[in-house]
C-alpha cells in the first residue's frame, strides 16, 4: 500500500467512477487577513479540502483498512481531533485505489507550519505541509 497523491484544494467531490474533481487544487500556502483590531479570535473559520489517492496491491483488496487524519502546528499539537475510518475495496485481481477526501474548516489562531498526516492500519503514508501566514488588513 502507498500513497498515490495527496495535496489540499479549496473543495473537491468524489464521482462513481472512483476519480474526483478538485476546485483550486495545490494549496501549499495560505495568507489569512488579520483584522485592523488584530484580535485573531475574530478570524472566521476557512474551508480547505485534503485529497489523497490510496494505492492498495492485490492482496490488499477486498479487506478492511483503517484510516487515520491528523492536523498538527510545528510544535506537534493538534490543530483537529483525529479523524478516524474504516474503507473496504472491492476484491480484483489487480491493484485498486481509494480516493479520500476530506472537507474541513479549519480554525487556525496562530501563524506557522503545519502539517496533515495519513496514517493506514498504523502505518504512516504520507504528509502534506501547510504554511499559514498573517497579514494586517490595510486602513481605509
Amino acid at each position: 500500500m502507498n500513497l498515490k497523491n495527496i495535496f489540499l484544494c479549496d473543495a473537491a467531490t468524489a464521482n462513481p467512477d472512483n476519480t474526483f474533481s478538485v476546485l483550486r487544487g495545490g494549496i501549499s500556502t495560505l495568507n489569512l487577513s488579520i483584522p485592523h483590531n488584530g484580535d485573531l479570535s475574530q478570524l472566521p473559520p476557512f474551508q480547505l479540502t485534503l485529497v489523497a489517492t490510496i494505492e492498495l496491491e492485490v492482496t490488499e483488496m477486498g479487506r478492511v483498512h483503517n484510516v487515520e487524519l491528523s492536523f498538527m502546528d510545528i510544535d506537534g499539537q493538534k490543530v483537529l481531533p483525529d479523524i478516524r475510518a474504516n474503507f473496504q475495496t472491492p476484491h480484483s485481481p489487480r491493484k485498486g485505489y481509494f480516493n479520500l477526501i476530506l472537507n474541513s474548516l479549519l480554525k487556525i489562531n496562530k501563524p506557522g507550519e503545519y502539517c496533515f498526516y495519513v496514517n493506514v492500519d498504523g502505518h504512516e503514508l504520507g504528509t502534506q505541509p501547510l504554511t499559514v501566514l498573517f497579514h494586517q488588513l490595510q486602513t481605509p
